[in-house]
């Protein structure tokens, strides 16, 4: 125990060892957080004196869409009002001619080599306006798309008549909804007839209809693609209205330059706002420097305090993993009597005590090979044994093999057939390879079948159950068995519970010992050790109980108490 331990420690003291990576792993982790939160203040401070410094324009959605208002709403910058909110705001031309300055009049050469922003509702800025379209074009501008007074006047009116009187429920609640361009949007159902009140066709008409001014408009924007596909050298595309009465085209890029080309004369041109101090000269940066040194030394503080307290809880991490290691080599040397002292509750506490349930497992079933090593080698031995010396007596015309010794002869290899299909059909079951073939099955007809095979069986209930009719049969037929050779009546009850079957076969005989319960579906496995294949069965019906009622899907539990007797309960899935 002492040199596998010394061996261990020698390894984990190595470059390879647990102890060694987990050092390394800690020193790395730690070095990068450092590094990491060194960088990230760093950054912090450094934007957040920017942003006291710098543009806040950028970032004041309010005075952006002010801006971009008065573009759509007119076509020249002609009346703007600038907020200057502590700061300095010019509004310019692309070339940087004046349009507009809280400030008064400085100068364009004080202005900084970038703008704060570009005003252009035809070009919207994604980040200033998120909710903007995706083609960049504010949605209030409609140019020539925008409805004349009286063609808006008669649609709402026809709007108003379809909606009231001829489809009811055809406008979302709140009233009707109107498109940028001032068209009222009605949901009409192509799908049913037009109806026929008094107007509705006309209003249908109109309503499904394009204005002389959006015909006009459409005509324009289709010869606007047209000029962009023929550049392309593409077919035309068609551009046309979609449900909503946006327009939409195959060609999306060319639809986009067409429309920008369209709306141009409609808005205001775009502009360029620049944002400087009050005094009129530009914003000035802040010059932000970190002191290295300082840094790097509270860094190996730190990483010093880490690898310290790592060191700490890695050996008492690795020493009960040293005797867990010690433990498995015991055992892997043959002594199944290896165990570990569980000194803790944590994880190590659970994984000690996961192998120490491992080894008392793996001894009992060692145990159990070859006790039933030896079981198959006496169930074997006895037939065969009869078999060989009544033909030895024949074959030495010692005695004459009439009817009744044949017979004789036929019942021990029944018996030898018996224990070799039960082994066959256990070893198949264990492995997943038994095939089934389940199907409805009346569980009252079983048990009336089964009263009958065994006249001292009370059965009850019934149900219908999914199961294979051979192996369910088979399950009961073990399950019966087994209860008559030890009790005197046995009562066999079915019941549905909830989607499940649940089967008792109960006996009122001796019981079995409460430490002896989680052994009853061991193979070859006897509570009592005198019985015999004579008085107890070959050993092997319980376990393959228990092996075709998990390969049905379903469970066996088994309750005893000395002196009154065993119930076994199955549980099936229900038909």
């Amino acid at each position: 125990m002492v040199s596998d331990t010394s061996w261990w420690m020698a390894r984990v003291a190595g470059r390879h060892g647990l102890l060694a990576r987990l050092l390394t792993a800690v020193s790395v982790v730690a070095l990068c957080s450092i590094t990491a939160t060194a960088w990230l203040v760093a950054q912090s401070t450094s934007a957040s004196i920017r942003q006291e410094v710098g543009d806040t324009l950028a970032s004041d959605e309010r005075t952006y869409q002010a801006l971009l208002t008065h573009a759509v709403q007119n076509r020249t910058w002609d009346g703007v009002k600038l907020e200057p909110n502590g700061r300095r705001l010019v509004l310019t031309t692309p070339e940087r001619k004046p349009i507009a300055d809280s400030g008064g009049s400085v100068g364009v050469s004080a202005l900084p080599a970038t703008p704060s922003a570009l005003i252009d509702p035809l070009n919207v800025d994604l980040k200033l306006a998120p909710d903007a379209p995706t083609d960049r074009i504010d949605k209030r501008v409609t140019g020539p798309f925008t409805l004349l007074t009286d063609d808006r006047a008669q649609l709402d009116e026809a709007a108003q008549l379809y909606v009231t009187r001829c489809a009811p429920g055809s406008h979302a609640p709140g009233g009707i909804q109107h498109s940028a361009g001032g068209r009222p949007l009605v949901a009409i159902d192509r799908t049913r007839p037009i109806p026929t009140g008094p107007g509705c066709v006309l209003a249908d008409q109109l309503l499904s209809s394009s204005s002389p001014a959006e015909i006009l408009a459409m005509r324009q924007l289709t010869a606007l693609v047209g000029a962009c596909r023929k550049q392309k050298n593409a077919p035309e595309a068609q551009v046309r209205f979609d449900t909503n009465w946006d327009v939409v085209s195959d060609d999306s890029e060319c639809l986009v330059s067409a429309r920008r080309t369209q709306l141009r004369p409609y808005v205001a041109p775009p502009a360029l706002l620049f944002v400087t101090e009050a005094t009129g000269e530009p914003t000035q940066s802040t010059e932000f420097s970190v002191d290295i040194g300082r840094i790097a030394l509270v860094a190996a503080i730190i990483l010093l305090l880490t690898v310290g307290v790592s060191v700490l809880l890695a050996t008492k991490l690795v020493r009960p993993l040293l005797a867990l290691t010690a433990a498995a080599e015991r055992m892997h040397r043959g002594e199944l009597d290896a165990r570990v002292e569980v000194r803790s509750g944590g994880e190590i506490g659970r994984l000690a005590q996961a192998f120490n349930a491992m080894a008392e497992h793996r001894a009992r079933i060692d145990s159990q090979r070859r006790a039933m090593t030896n079981d198959i080698s006496h169930e074997l031995r006895n037939p065969i044994g009869t078999i060989r010396s009544w033909l030895e007596g024949a074959k030495d015309r010692v005695v004459q093999l009439d009817e009744g010794r044949l017979s004789a002869l036929l019942n021990e290899t029944l018996v030898l057939q018996h224990l070799v299909d039960d082994l066959q059909d256990l070893a198949k079951a264990e492995a997943g390879e038994l095939r089934l073939h389940p199907e409805p099955i009346d569980l009252g007809e079983q048990l009336e079948q089964l009263a009958a095979a065994y006249p001292r069986v009370r059965v009850e209930g019934g149900g219908q159950v999914h199961a294979d009719p051979v192996r369910l049969r088979q399950i009961l037929t073990n399950l019966v068995t087994n209860a008559l050779r030890y009790g005197t009546v046995v009562r066999v009850r079915a019941a549905r519970v909830a989607e499940h079957v649940r089967i008792d076969v109960s006996d009122n005989g001796i019981g079995i010992a409460e430490a002896d319960l989680p052994h009853v579906f061991d193979r070859f496995w006897r509570a009592d050790r005198s019985r015999t294949r004579e008085t107890g069965g070959t050993g092997l019906g319980l376990a393959i109980v228990q092996a075709l009622v998990k390969a049905h899907g379903g469970s066996v539990t088994v309750d005893s108490e000395i002196g009154r007797g065993t119930r076994f309960t199955i549980t099936l899935p229900g038909h």
